[in-house]
């Protein structure tokens, strides 16, 4: 987030043909949309809202409560109760009834919580290993899980929608020798905030042509932009996201979360 004079700026990526969704939800939050940027598969979306002033009244209130506290303490401190507090010794030949002899429970264990959740440290990851990441998008808490599957080949047809990865703009991209698809869940491990995957995206790399890729839908195959509106509370999202390259012997693939303000993780062999 940067700021100009009197302003907040905030610069988010939305996937293509999710701006509309993107633009409402930050409007909402009281974001104006200032410039848009559309690039081959994801907008860059430029946000502004004033900055916050400082409340006076706000501030004034609490300077006057704070010298009500002090004087109160002070009279305090002044007027105190002088009189012999001092408790008379008990006799010593009364008998006193035997307290009762309490044992210590035995330490339970403490339930999984979203406050002891830690995320994963390491970004780089192997195929079916879980990364862990805490979103804390606009007002957001919300603990995820995130799993990579190794890559399964799959034989593209004629009516399959093809996109060249490596374009400026959107651009009909070709077949290459290998296509192959990756499984990607997001799971949701907060249980009163749903996640909103719209800043999600990936990428790949170590095809021994990585200026030479396509993004391949069709079918399941739905790609980055088969996210739902939401992930409930609780709940996970699977999806197969596929590419075609040259050589996916030793594919390395990105997945992007919550765009600038996240983190990236990569998954190989």
């Amino acid at each position: 987030m940067t700021a100009t004079q009197g302003f907040e700026n905030k610069i988010v990526q939305a996937v293509r043909g999710t701006e509309g969704r993107t633009i409402a939800k930050w409007q909402a939050a009281g974001w104006e949309l200032v410039s848009r940027d559309q690039g081959t598969l994801r907008t860059t979306l430029t946000f502004r809202r004033p900055r916050p002033k400082r409340s006076l009244a706000t501030a004034a209130a609490f300077a006057f409560l704070l010298l009500v506290a002090i004087g109160g303490l002070t009279l305090g401190l002044i007027f105190g109760d002088d009189e012999d507090s001092t408790a008379a010794p008990a006799d010593a030949t009364a008998s006193s009834p035997a307290a009762d002899v309490v044992s210590p429970a035995p330490p339970s264990a403490s339930a999984p919580s979203e406050t002891t959740w830690e995320e994963t440290q390491d970004a780089d990851l192997s195929f079916g290993e879980t990364a862990r990441f805490r979103s804390t998008a606009g007002d957001n808490d919300i603990p995820l899980e995130i799993t990579v599957e190794a890559p399964v080949s799959f034989t593209p047809s004629g009516a399959a929608t093809v996109f060249d990865a490596r374009a400026y703009a959107v651009r009909e991209g070709q077949l290459h020798e290998t296509n192959v698809y990756f499984t990607v869940t997001i799971r949701n491990l907060s249980t009163s905030q749903a996640y909103e995957p719209d800043f999600v995206f990936s990428d790949v790399a170590g095809t021994g042509a990585d200026d030479q890729v396509s993004t391949v839908k069709e079918g399941d195959v739905v790609g980055m932009t088969g996210w739902p509106q939401e992930v409930a509370p609780g709940g996970s999202f699977t999806l197969q996201d596929g590419y075609s390259v040259k050589d996916a012997t030793a594919i390395e693939y990105t997945l992007d979360i919550d765009g600038l303000a996240g983190r990236s993780f990569y998954f190989s062999r």
